[in-house]
């Protein structure tokens, strides 16, 4: 497979959400491991919640692509990829199994100890390549896994621009400007919009601005 090895002033900073978008886990499985293939991966949950413990964190797996967070771009430098088998968008996107959630649960919160990262660090693909990506998609529910990213957020003013709370959700700069309405995307499937498009109206501001402040 295709991997690696990570600069030694680079440390794990990220989890990074994947979906497979493949149509069975068998042909996704053979892809992540293939040395043909240009993507890699640390860990594959399947449906039944099977973990496959691919490749290890202490070198760099090929799964997020150019991509850019808060200050840091190239994200395969300092993330662990974890992979959910799903057929995704393109092949017949469906949710996620309890059982799936239940052992990332646990891959989760084992890496957060080993790491030392809290729930900010942890992302979606969507996130961190708003305008190439969308998994693992608006069918995802992080709060079923425990995990709460902006509960360290002080906020208390309802009338940020847009472009601020793009921002304090943790878009870089540069994102913001060249790929703002991707970013508005983005930020609605993590909030599990059942219709995906780039409209930021009242209440998409509202929503927006209570999940900041969860």
């Amino acid at each position: 497979m295709n991997y690696s090895s990570r600069k030694k002033n680079k440390t794990v900073k990220y989890i990074i959400l994947h979906y497979t978008g493949m149509k069975t886990l068998q042909s996704a499985y053979g892809r992540l491991i293939s040395p043909l293939s240009d993507v890699s991966v640390h860990y594959l949950v399947s449906k039944e919640g099977k973990i496959y413990n691919l490749l290890c964190p202490r070198f760099k797996a090929w799964h997020a692509g150019k991509s850019q967070w808060r200050k840091d771009k190239n994200l395969n430098n300092s993330s662990i990829g974890i992979e959910l088998e799903n057929k995704g968008h393109d092949h017949g996107y469906t949710k996620f199994t309890s059982k799936q959630y239940g052992s990332l649960k646990q891959l989760i919160n084992f890496l957060k100890i080993n790491y030392r990262l809290n729930d900010e660090c942890i992302l979606f693909h969507s996130d961190i390549s708003p305008n190439r990506k969308k998994d693992p998609g608006e069918k995802f529910n992080l709060n079923k896994i425990g995990v709460y990213r902006f509960n360290k957020l002080k906020i208390n003013n309802k009338n940020l621009p847009l472009s601020k709370m793009l921002s304090l959700y943790g878009f870089s700069n540069e994102y913001i400007k060249t790929h703002y309405d991707d970013c508005i995307m983005a930020v609605k499937r993590t909030l599990k919009y059942k219709k995906i498009n780039k409209n930021a109206d009242k209440d998409f501001k509202n929503n927006f601005y209570n999940l900041l402040i969860q």
